[in-house]
């Protein structure tokens, strides 16, 4: 019963995150064919620049709250309501240091102010991101995508309304803004519908859990450099153009990845009980989450870099040609997120936070070494460069330790069926590529399935098994009503 409830979850959260992916790739086309290149630029800086700031505002509290609700009978209501009272008072001042480190860049004004309003958003998105380990226990991911595509919705329509009257750079960005405090309302509203959060401060249970997830904290940073210092050395070495032309690939790339990371979120507080004391339990959990990753990541990957062209033209117009061989390669990257994704929650859920610290060191140093050496000359090609080559380093370096720690020597059965379907429906791509868009992607997305049900690479009971042999102990408790 519980499986079908995770399963029928997965798939509405999907529907739901799918319909707000595409409601933000059609403000992202509204504002590329609004915006100069130059300004377009800049307001990827901010949206970068935001990046930046929520990682570092993040403090690893979002994935120690899921582990500890989730790890048995808990006081639920001390410790969310502590993690997030800390999170919103230290955020608020991190977000706010964010205008005064702008001043160190060579930005226009246009940009700095827009850092300073564009923040406010971001601060509201952050302590939003903390609660998601609430509606993970109780399997409803579904409620904070329903509270996400709200925010969307409002975006668009402010969107399309100034655009309308002729309205300026700023504005724009205030939408954002306004959007994120749409947001966090609701998601903290239903979250009080499963613990009735209020504001607390007992300081020796913040000591204590900033004592336990400061290795993650720091690896999250790190994590966040090599993430985003390629676009920030290229707003400094390259003009903003450049910066647009980047990262209108790489929002593609951020508008994909919510899949890995709403997926193991679901499957973490399994991880997280089996870590205890059943590793059998542990590597079959992380098996099966595997082959889930790699029957929709494959043909993502493969389908999307083939038709990387079109999807730009789609976005930006004709504006943007140079993004296209961007995105292909970006997949690449995409394709090491899915079970990077994945290998970091379980060192999370087996307390292995001091792991991801030593792997993200090294990421580190890679991408800023190959940054600073490179995009002086090679420009938004260099950061494409480092981010496939980061990506895959550390998701290799993530199996390895896994490897080690525990012996979990994965099957790629699966994966390799996903490749040979999505091999076929790749091929029929790049046949048919001059063809609509959208038909193209229903055509293949139809082709890759009927392939991989013929051929045996999944089905329906698999999936619904993912939890086989955990049901009993998910929810500890009821629900709290609000």
């Amino acid at each position: 019963m519980l499986a079908k409830k995770i399963a029928l979850n997965t798939i509405i959260s999907s529907i739901v995150r799918v319909l707000g992916t595409i409601i933000a790739l059609f403000i992202i086309g509204m504002m590329t064919r609004y915006f100069s290149k130059s300004d377009w630029g800049e307001y990827s800086i901010i949206m970068t620049f935001g990046s930046v700031f929520s990682v570092l505002a993040e403090l690893g509290l979002y994935q120690i709250m899921t582990r500890e609700i989730c790890r048995g009978p808990v006081d639920e209501k001390k410790i969310a309501s502590n993690i997030f009272t800390l999170r919103l008072l230290v955020s608020f001042f991190i977000f706010a240091l964010a205008p005064l480190v702008s001043l160190l860049f060579p930005y226009s004004e246009q940009a700095r102010w827009g850092i300073l309003i564009g923040m406010l958003g971001f601060w509201f998105l952050s302590d939003g991101q903390v609660l998601m380990g609430i509606f993970q226990k109780y399997l409803r991911m579904d409620k904070v995508a329903l509270a996400e595509i709200a925010g969307r919705l409002v975006q668009l329509g402010l969107v399309f309304w100034l655009i309308k009257k002729g309205a300026g750079f700023l504005p724009l960005v205030s939408v954002f803004t306004l959007s994120s405090l749409v947001n966090l309302g609701l998601i903290f509203v239903l979250a009080r519908g499963h613990i009735k959060l209020t504001f607390k401060f007992d300081f020796s249970f913040w000591r204590a859990i900033i004592k336990e997830s400061w290795h993650l904290a720091l690896s999250n940073v790190l994590v966040m450099v090599y993430f985003s210092a390629g676009s920030l050395l290229l707003s400094v070495f390259r003009p903003p153009a450049d910066v647009g032309i980047f990262r209108l690939a790489y929002k593609v790339l951020e508008s994909l990845i919510f899949f890995p990371a709403m997926f193991v979120g679901l499957v973490m507080p399994f991880l997280s009980r089996a870590a205890i004391g059943n590793r059998a339990e542990f590597k079959a959990v992380l098996q099966r989450s595997q082959d889930v990753l790699l029957i929709f990541g494959v043909p993502l990957v493969l389908g999307l870099a083939v038709l990387a062209q079109p999807t730009i033209a789609l976005l930006g117009g004709r504006n943007y040609p140079e993004a296209g061989p961007l995105l292909a390669m970006l997949m690449v990257s995409v394709g090491a997120i899915f079970l990077g994704t994945l290998f970091s929650y379980a060192l999370i859920a087996l307390g292995k936070q001091k792991n991801l610290l030593v792997i993200s060191v090294v990421a580190v140093s890679f991408n800023l070494l190959f940054n600073l050496i490179f995009i002086p000359r090679y420009s938004y090609l260099a950061v494409t460069w480092s981010s496939l080559l980061t990506e895959s380093l550390v998701t290799i370096s993530l199996w390895v330790v896994l490897a080690r720690l525990i012996k979990f020597w994965p099957s790629f059965k699966v994966g390799l069926k996903s490749f040979l379907a999505a091999g076929l429906m790749a091929l029929f791509l790049w046949y048919f590529r001059q063809a609509n868009l959208f038909g193209l992607i229903a055509a293949g997305m139809a082709i890759y399935f009927v392939v991989l049900y013929l051929i045996k690479g999944f089905s329906w009971q698999q999936i619904l098994e993912l939890t086989k042999g955990n049901e009993a102990d998910v929810v500890q408790s009821p629900p709290t009503q609000a």
